[in-house]
């Protein structure tokens, strides 16, 4: 498929927050973005690539080796797709403090103490071994969200210092590390904006940025635009125009929603993603690429968000015109029909009309998500939920089950138990409250016999089919995360169905989690599931530390 309005039109894959694809996965992955037209893959790896002298760098992460990303590289050349290194030279760096031996160049958070010798050892010891691997000389450098940059460490050692002078700083040297091994490079943009906005990020308050920071970005340098909940494509030009006043090196990078939990996002990503590449046209910008992070322990699988990536694709191969698209294409490559697949949306917006065969747009959320694991007792997300929810959910489970999805059958599976087990849990916790309030132990006595059993059950299967969709797809590195969440969550179901028990056995006077009144927790009162995500996991199990 030739792409008329662009000349770079790439995939970042976030292979860095637990879910690390197999290198048989990026292949396969690689064969799509010929077919569809992409040229480009950033391999996102903040510390899951082995560097020689640092054996705590990426352990037991699933990081990949020399050998593998040779090997990928060349599979990508041959199809015409340039790989490129995308890591992390200042924040995102999570893990490293988690070891002593690189705990002295931390300065606070994930953050790498800036202005330290030992700290531009470590970095250029990551380019060496980006060299080694990579054909190509462009990177991207990160240093993207360092907004606590300077108050650590940092500031023990050297007194307070603007954070931006600390990063304009730290950059000049890490520009001259990658000079030395002969990279291009290029780095998210939003601390330059932060600085600028005092704050908000991509927040100008104006139609101009003061003269001097152009003098500030250096030159050569490439700044990468990220937004990804595009509000309008004027807007969105509208910020394209504020970075070109401070460089003439400047890309877009948007997003196809399949990390902000279990389920994808396609209808929503196309509809925010072609009025980011209609801004990207009318402003001439040449370079764009598409974001595939994996946060919160993984997110839903790469290839859940093909209806999305094929959509775009024919978008911009039709020089972002809005006419209608020819889907049939999308059959004749993965078996299944492109609104077929686009009902995986559906775990997330179960009102879906499957008639029609189309899911909403309206807004993002990640329900399925949160009602998973939303807590049985404390309900912290209970007043979000709808009328008849489980109902909804059994009828996704049963019309999703009607879709042969070919090759792809393994994530059709996979949310297809979800779907299930939500059939119960999503509204489980309501009707054991409602129930104890009004002193209704036949109801109560209903839900320990059949409904938690019956759960428990339909759990098993969602888990046996999440595992094998993560080891189809990923290396077995960070399913540990999953084997606890999904344990935990099990264990819980099952305090709870023994907790009822006694308590309708008189063993227990009351139930001491359902004495407290339920308050809404990290959202308004006034919004709804649709309105809503829960960007962590800690938040929807426990009001407490864990």
């Amino acid at each position: 498929m030739k792409i008329k309005s662009f000349n770079e039109f790439g995939i970042l894959l976030g292979c860095a927050a637990n879910a690390v694809p197999r290198v048989e996965t990026l292949e396969k992955y690689a064969d799509i973005m010929h077919e569809l037209g992409y040229n480009t893959l950033y391999l996102e790896t903040a510390d899951t690539y082995k560097i020689d002298g640092e054996p705590y760098f990426g352990y037991m992460r699933g990081g990949y080796s020399a050998a593998e990303i040779r090997r990928l590289d060349a599979y990508c050349r041959e199809r015409g797709i340039e790989l490129v290194p995308a890591i992390q030279t200042l924040a995102h760096l999570h893990f490293l403090k988690n070891y002593e031996c690189y705990r002295p160049i931390i300065d606070v958070e994930d953050i790498l103490l800036a202005d330290e010798a030992a700290t531009y050892e470590l970095i250029d010891k990551m380019f060496a071994a980006v060299a080694s691997m990579y054909s190509s000389r462009r990177i991207n450098i990160g240093m993207d969200e360092a907004y606590l940059l300077g108050a650590g460490k940092y500031l023990y050692k050297h007194g307070y210092r603007d954070k931006t002078e600390i990063m304009l700083s730290h950059l000049k040297k890490v520009l001259a590390v990658a000079e030395k091994y002969g990279f291009r490079c290029e780095m998210w943009s939003d601390m330059f904006f932060h600085a600028i906005s005092k704050g908000n990020v991509y927040e100008t308050g104006g139609n101009t940025v003061p003269s001097d920071w152009k003098e500030k970005v250096p030159k050569g340098l490439t700044l990468v635009y990220w937004e990804y909940f595009v509000p309008d494509a004027e807007t969105c030009g509208h910020m394209i125009d504020m970075h070109r006043q401070i460089s003439d090196n400047v890309k877009y990078a948007g997003t196809f929603f399949r990390w902000h939990g279990i389920a994808p996002a396609n209808a929503f990503s196309v509809k925010v993603m072609k009025r980011a590449l209609t801004a990207c046209k009318n402003r001439e910008m040449k370079d764009v690429l598409f974001a595939l992070w994996a946060d919160y322990g993984g997110g839903a699988s790469i290839f859940s968000v093909l209806p999305a990536m094929y959509e775009m694709s024919r978008f911009a191969a039709n020089d972002c015109k809005e006419e209608q698209t020819d889907h049939r294409r999308f059959e004749q490559l993965f078996g299944v029909k492109y609104e077929d697949f686009g009902l995986l949306d559906a775990l997330n917006y179960p009102d879906t009309d499957f008639s029609k065969k189309t899911v909403s747009d309206r807004r993002l959320n990640n329900k399925s998500f949160f009602y998973l694991f939303n807590d049985v007792f404390y309900g912290t997300f209970d007043s979000l939920l709808s009328e008849r929810v489980s109902e909804k959910y059994a009828n996704v489970c049963a019309q999703l089950k009607k879709i042969d999805g070919k090759e792809y059958s393994y994530i059709f599976d996979t949310l297809i138990a979800l779907a299930d087990v939500l059939s119960i849990k999503a509204e489980l916790g309501k009707r054991i409250r409602v129930a104890y309030g009004k002193g209704d132990k036949e109801t109560l006595r209903t839900i320990a016999k059949d409904d938690i059993p019956a759960l428990l059950q339909k759990l098993d299967v969602y888990y046996a089919a999440y595992e094998r969709q993560w080891m189809k797809e990923n290396k077995p590195f960070g399913f540990e995360v999953q084997n606890i969440r999904l344990g935990g969550l099990k264990s819980r179901i099952e305090y709870a169905g023994r907790t009822i028990e006694r308590y309708l056995s008189g063993a227990l006077k009351v139930i001491g989690e359902l004495e407290e009144p339920q308050q809404p927790f990290g959202y308004s009162p006034s919004q709804n599931e649709d309105d809503y995500q829960v960007t962590r996991y800690i938040p929807a199990v426990t009001h407490g530390f864990l």
